[in-house]
């Protein structure tokens, strides 16, 4: 496909750059906070069912709302960054090692979590549902569950976004292949896209009716999350959405122009977020319809809004920041049989569901930060997560390093 080139006088490295820090950081903020909302899940009011079978009786209505508003953006946002590093290895390291990383960095990390990962698990929701039940010996009902092997069908429980980034990757590679050659279809496209994604109202526009289309497809007000091995093809679709989103804003080079009006966009989304959610909406045949134009109109400007504000306040490199995105892969992975473990330690134990929450959430970070820093950073596991192995620097060799780092990794 035809390039477009970058504005001139752009901050953000995007063609020429191997690190591209406002979308590395984005991604790995959205991942982390997968941590905020498996902590409060517990503590909502809402009966999430089978998708999350424990319930804290001291529960409070505001993690409702912190779930939900994180949810209105999270994984759209992890998706877009996701088609953007996609393209970005397609194009900058070429198609088979575009395959080859995503089979070495996605495929085969799912495959290991899904059959190291998911026990512990069951292990975890079965101890502390037990202990919220009043049983005298959790920790022995949770180890006859996996001793009778009726675990084993492998869900994918939250490992499902690498089931489907796998699927999008190759989905997106044969795309590309089709397009990379240049004629006058792809050069007219490529102008098209190129024309969209630079001006504000167009993208805004064509996002939200795409968004739109996908949920009425749906048949509901918000994304449903796939976490069966048999796919929605309505989640399916909106969730490749994001992802040819990113996978274009990189093949036109637009994410510069992607900057504007952060502030503006978040809080418009944010208050049309609180609208749609806690106002009452009467008993009528429109207003799903209603509500699925909210979830769209807030839902796009939420994408480019968090895009705006990463490119113009996370563009260049931050060492805290960077220790976090090296971090989140193996946090997010291995964070949730402990985020479900910790709350029935806590069952029977007169608590505000607040404080609860926090306990769940420090403890969880602590443990999957710690055990990043001294199993994970410097180890094989690292290098199998990551492509690469991080170890201690001075400050001014760090950024030389990180200077000529590849995203390889990505």
């Amino acid at each position: 496909m035809t390039h477009s080139q970058n504005p001139g006088n752009s901050s953000i490295k995007v063609a020429n750059a191997e690190r591209v820090y406002s979308l590395d950081a984005l991604r790995a903020v959205m991942m982390l906070l997968g941590l905020v909302i498996h902590a409060a899940i517990t503590y909502t009011k809402i009966d999430y069912g089978s998708a999350w079978t424990l319930k804290d009786p001291n529960n409070n209505r505001i993690f409702d709302v912190i779930i939900g508003f994180i949810h209105a953006f999270r994984m759209p946002v992890f998706f877009v960054a996701s088609g953007y590093f996609g393209a970005l290895l397609f194009y900058k390291k070429g198609p088979k090692a575009m395959l080859v990383n995503r089979i070495k960095r996605i495929l085969l990390p799912f495959l290991v979590g899904v059959l190291t990962i998911y026990p512990l698990i069951i292990f975890s929701f079965v101890y502390s549902g037990a202990a919220f039940a009043g049983s005298a010996s959790p920790a022995a009902a949770a180890w006859q569950l996996l001793l009778s092997g009726e675990w084993l069908q492998f869900s994918l429980a939250h490992l499902w976004f690498l089931y489907f980034l796998a699927m999008f990757s190759v989905l997106g590679w044969l795309i590309a292949m089709v397009f990379k050659k240049s004629s006058s279809f792809t050069i007219a496209f490529n102008q098209f896209f190129t024309k969209l994604f630079k001006h504000f109202w167009l993208r805004i526009i064509a996002m939200m009716a795409l968004y739109f289309a996908c949920l009425y497809w749906m048949g509901s007000s918000g994304i449903k999350t796939n976490n069966k091995w048999a796919v929605d093809p309505a989640t399916f679709a909106i969730y490749f959405l994001f992802f040819g989103a990113g996978w274009m804003v990189f093949t036109t080079k637009t994410l510069p122009h992607l900057s504007k009006y952060p502030i503006w966009q978040l809080g418009m989304a944010t208050v049309l977020f609180l609208i749609g959610n806690l106002s009452p909406w009467p008993e009528a045949s429109w207003v799903l319809m209603a509500k699925q134009l909210f979830t769209a109109v807030y839902g796009t400007l939420f994408i480019y809004g968090f895009i705006a504000l990463f490119n113009t306040r996370f563009s260049h490199y931050s060492r805290w920041l960077n220790y976090q995105m090296e971090a989140a892969y193996w946090v997010y992975l291995i964070h949730l049989p402990i985020v479900a473990f910790i709350p029935g330690l806590m069952a029977g134990v007169d608590l505000p569901p607040v404080v609860k929450f926090l306990i769940t959430f420090s403890g969880t970070a602590i443990i999957c930060m710690l055990s990043y820093k001294y199993l994970v950073r410097g180890s094989f596991i690292g290098m199998f997560l990551n492509g690469k192995v991080y170890k201690s620097k001075r400050p001014q060799d760090r950024i030389h390093d990180e200077s000529q780092a590849t995203l390889v990794s990505s």
